[in-house]
């Protein structure tokens, strides 16, 4: 009987707690609502970079050991996405609703108005299979299958075998790994090297032979390998030209392949973006199409800008003068002919600091610059964005206030040792020092007495007076203040005042994102132990 009425209590309690869950419906509204289901992509993929194993000691290669990855790392500098045909998804929104026809984000974006966001164009799996059949074109940046790619290098790690790499690549949050090992036969350089790629579980090895001498030199092709298999798509050649203008700079999609004339250079097809810059052109944009076994040639017509504005330049020393990277000559000039257009002036000479402005040059008017150069060294001067005069910065301004502080606060001591040495000094000249002395005195001598007694008097009076003008210029602080512990201005005081107040004004001008950094940092889970999975991290403040 007790089991069967401790049976309907628990049924009862459950009963009650469950009931209220009904109405939770009807709270929120969720019959009302319905939402189509999205998905959000991985969006970066890190690279490291390891330094390489020699297979035989030698003292005299071990510059190999750093020398090889840093040799790839320069070819992959350029390398700004990977292709993956398959991304991860991160976050997968499931459908929700009787026949939902917006995305969460999309009723949002519905319901917000007058804020702006970028537009999502792959939100499911079908956007993503348009993308792959070629029923619709999107650039890099929004196409979730180009994964930016971030490099850390790791040379100063131990290099890992292959099998390391699986636990490896995990705990130091590499989706790729490149190492690998070298060996010196007589006079040629053999090197192997393997990527790792977390994401398929895979080791892609590759070798490469160079002479010694040249290693360095010779290695291009290893690392264009590496380059286009992290690529992960098929490449074509892209050759472009400035119609003859030499040294222009060539971007695709905003990686920079190199200068004019361009030829041999490799690149995942697709729709691209060209840019080609010169200086004194206009910028050349165009949307590109790069074919599979199609190479892409280009000769590109740059329009010259018209040198119709013009320009006056003065300065208090003879400097030289340079538009952007064009030489215009020495100060002073006048009314020399530029493009329209805004560019940056520098004025420039030894033993001074570079003087900088922008320059918004229109047409068929005159910019007038007069600059002030001031002695110092441009890059110390510059290396540090807080100089505020010449190559001093807040923070040595900070210090040598601190110091004048220091220094005031060493004159009040000395000005109030002074004082008190001012009487110590009149003590050994006063001899009537107690009423019985200056009584007997008097009866004794009544004649003398008024003489030595002015004379007494006189000497305590310079001696107070000598005392009085000590301590009014050293001034007194609270704690050596006895009578009420109130501060008593004096000019030591208010300058130690002034410095420590000037201290703190260029301490905290100087504090920015650069100087000082908060953040979180969270405890590595290996060394916390049972029980304290609740401690997961501290904040902190660090000056950089």
């Amino acid at each position: 009987m007790k089991h069967k009425i401790s049976a309907l209590l628990i049924i009862l309690c459950l009963v009650t707690n469950t009931l209220p869950l009904f109405s939770i419906d009807d709270y929120y509204n969720f019959p009302k609502q319905s939402y189509k289901g999205s998905v959000t992509y991985e969006s970066s993929r890190n690279l490291c970079l390891f330094s390489f194993v020699a297979t035989t000691q030698d003292p005299t290669k071990e510059y190999l050991i750093k020398g090889i990855p840093s040799v790839l790392l320069s070819e992959l500098r350029n390398l700004e996405y990977t292709y993956v045909e398959y991304p991860k998804p991160n976050i997968v929104y499931h459908s929700f609703g009787e026949s939902p026809d917006k995305t969460l984000q999309e009723k949002i974006d519905v319901e917000s108005l007058n804020v702006k966001r970028k537009k999502k164009e792959i939100n499911d799996e079908k956007d993503l299979e348009d993308l792959r059949s070629g029923k619709k074109q999107l650039a890099p940046e929004k196409d979730p299958r180009y994964i930016k790619i971030t490099i850390k290098q790791l040379l100063d790690r131990k290099a890992p075998t292959p099998d390391e790499s699986f636990g490896l690549a995990s705990k130091l949050n590499c989706d790729y790994i490149i190492t690998g090992s070298f060996e010196v036969r007589e006079n040629e350089l053999f090197t192997k090297v393997f990527l790792f790629d977390d994401f398929e579980g895979k080791i892609i090895p590759f070798e490469h032979k160079t002479s010694v001498i040249r290693a360095y030199q010779e290695m291009g092709p290893l690392g264009e390998s590496i380059r286009e298999k992290l690529q992960g798509k098929d490449t074509t050649t892209v050759a472009v030209s400035a119609d003859g203008e030499e040294g222009a700079l060539v971007y695709l999609d905003g990686i920079y392949l190199g200068k004019t004339p361009l030829s041999g250079k490799k690149f995942p097809v697709g729709k691209r973006s060209l840019f080609i810059f010169k200086e004194g052109f206009h910028p050349h944009k165009q949307e590109i199409q790069l074919e599979k076994g199609k190479p892409f040639q280009l000769d590109a017509k740059l329009s010259l800008k018209l040198s119709n504005s013009f320009i006056s330049v003065r300065s208090n020393v003879e400097a030289d003068v340079y538009l952007g990277i064009q030489y215009l000559g020495k100060t002073p000039l006048e009314r020399i002919a530029i493009p329209s257009g805004m560019n940056r002036l520098r004025v420039s000479k030894e033993g001074h600091i570079d003087y900088f402005r922008g320059i918004d040059a229109q047409d068929n008017e005159e910019v007038v610059v007069d600059a002030v150069m001031r002695e110092g060294k441009t890059d110390v001067y510059y290396k540090n964005k807080q100089n505020v005069f010449l190559d001093h910065t807040y923070k040595d301004f900070a210090t040598y206030s601190l110091y004048g502080s220091l220094l005031f606060y060493a004159s009040y001591v000395y000005l109030n040792y002074a004082s008190r040495q001012a009487y110590s000094a009149a003590r050994s000249d006063v001899t009537l020092v107690n009423g019985l002395a200056i009584r007997s005195f008097y009866q004794n001598n009544p004649n003398e007495f008024f003489f030595w007694y002015g004379v007494q008097n006189q000497v305590i009076d310079d001696a107070e007076s000598k005392a009085r003008n000590l301590k009014r210029v050293a001034g007194t602080l609270p704690m050596e203040n006895r009578k009420d512990r109130q501060l008593v201005a004096g000019p030591m005081v208010i300058l130690m005042g002034l410095m420590l107040v000037s201290a703190a004004t260029f301490y905290i001008l100087g504090l920015d994102e650069e100087t000082v950094e908060f953040g979180y940092l969270p405890i590595n889970p290996s060394s916390v132990s049972y029980g304290q999975t609740s401690r997961e991290g501290f904040g902190y403040l660090q000056f950089n």
